[in-house]
């Protein structure tokens, strides 16, 4: 008998833990619809499809588990935009879907959707904020009254940086919750350097589960390699006459990596400072490695031949793996440049204009 409470217990304890995890996610669309609605999940920080259900009388219903509350994501068939985002976690959610207006929505049942709707309640407020700007600036334009335009240009930087403030004070605060790592990823991870990235990574290490921390740690560990300090990774790659060239080879002098591309206009605007420097220190070891993203490679060979672009030049658009060395490095804008010193580490990134020049002259002068 004995035996039989241990298992029974045993039994009761193992569905309770299995039930911890289990989510239902019930609404109702209004006006109602017919038809199916998608579910979408995160996986490393991208939305993807996981599963679709039947709308009857507008009114659906996903069950499913989830270890630690994720966002998910909800389109409605046939519709170009999503519908709704909710924190999904254990236990009973319900929803109100209103697809003309996506802030009108109501999800009840899930604390950390309730952290993620403040947070929102003050972006819709910004947003708010944001527009009135816009049309006072059209109508001072529209005036010409350039001290109302100085005035709301002043005015506008400011609200960016409050809204930059709040969302760092909001992920202090909500520190252990997803929706911290997911507002951090929205505003900050482009940007970040991977030393910021990987003292996040510390912020968020009761949530390292989650899979915004996952995508900021893959993040991290892609610019660790490139980071200050560190010898920039070897690559080669082909020139414009298909002859094979490795950044290897030019170890020995002070070496820029120029990540570039026809179609982008600051990487033009910076292309006569280059030329310019390259003039002036080529002799005494500078070198440039310019690596192109361009997909049309005539639009490359072409840009390089009416600039004069002497130095080496490679392609990181073809092969199987287009932009391969660009992900190694990191680079999700461009212009993006890395400067090494004679033995191939990196001395300074993202440094061009008149930073490139004094960096240059310090070096040679």
């Amino acid at each position: 008998m004995k035996k039989l409470i241990l298992v029974l217990i045993a039994a009761v304890t193992l569905w309770s833990c299995q039930n911890k995890t289990e989510y239902t996610l019930t609404g109702e669309v209004y006006p109602p619809v017919d038809g199916e609605i998608v579910l979408y999940e995160f996986e490393k920080g991208n939305p993807v499809q996981v599963e679709a259900t039947p709308l009857v009388d507008g009114k659906f219903t996903f069950k499913g588990e989830v270890n630690i509350p994720q966002l998910n994501l909800l389109r409605i068939e046939g519709q170009d935009n999503y519908t709704a985002q909710v924190f999904v976690e254990p236990g009973k959610i319900d929803m109100t879907i209103y697809p003309d207006s996506f802030e009108a929505n109501v999800i009840t049942g899930s604390k950390s959707h309730d952290v993620f709707q403040v947070y929102m309640d003050e972006i819709i407020r910004f947003t708010e904020g944001e527009q009135e700007l816009q049309n006072r600036f059209r109508a001072a334009q529209m005036s010409g009254d350039e001290e109302e335009i100085d005035l709301i240009r002043l005015e506008y930087e400011a609200m960016i940086d409050n809204t930059q403030l709040y969302a760092r004070n909001f992920i202090k605060q909500n520190s252990k919750s997803p929706v911290a790592a997911y507002v951090y990823l929205m505003n900050f991870y482009q940007e970040a350097t991977y030393e910021e990235l990987d003292s996040m990574l510390t912020v968020f290490e009761p949530i390292k589960e989650s899979d915004f921390v996952l995508a900021i740690k893959e993040r991290a560990d892609a610019l660790k390699v490139s980071s200050l300090g560190a010898e920039a990774p070897d690559f080669t790659l082909n020139d414009a006459d298909g002859n094979p060239v490795s950044l290897s080879s030019l170890k020995g002098k002070y070496v820029l990596i120029d990540f570039w591309a026809s179609w982008c206009q600051p990487c033009m605007v910076e292309l006569p400072n280059l030329i310019a420097q390259y003039n002036m220190y080529n002799n005494q070891g500078f070198e440039i490695m310019g690596v192109s993203l361009d997909r049309d490679r005539n639009a490359w060979v072409r840009t390089m031949d009416e600039n004069n672009m002497t130095w080496p030049n490679v392609w990181d658009m073809e092969g199987a793996e287009p932009g391969q060395v660009a992900t190694m490095y990191g680079v999700t804008g461009i212009p993006h440049m890395i400067l090494l010193d004679t033995e191939g580490k990196i001395i300074a990134k993202n440094i061009r204009g008149s930073e490139l020049e004094n960096k240059l002259a310090e070096i040679f002068n």
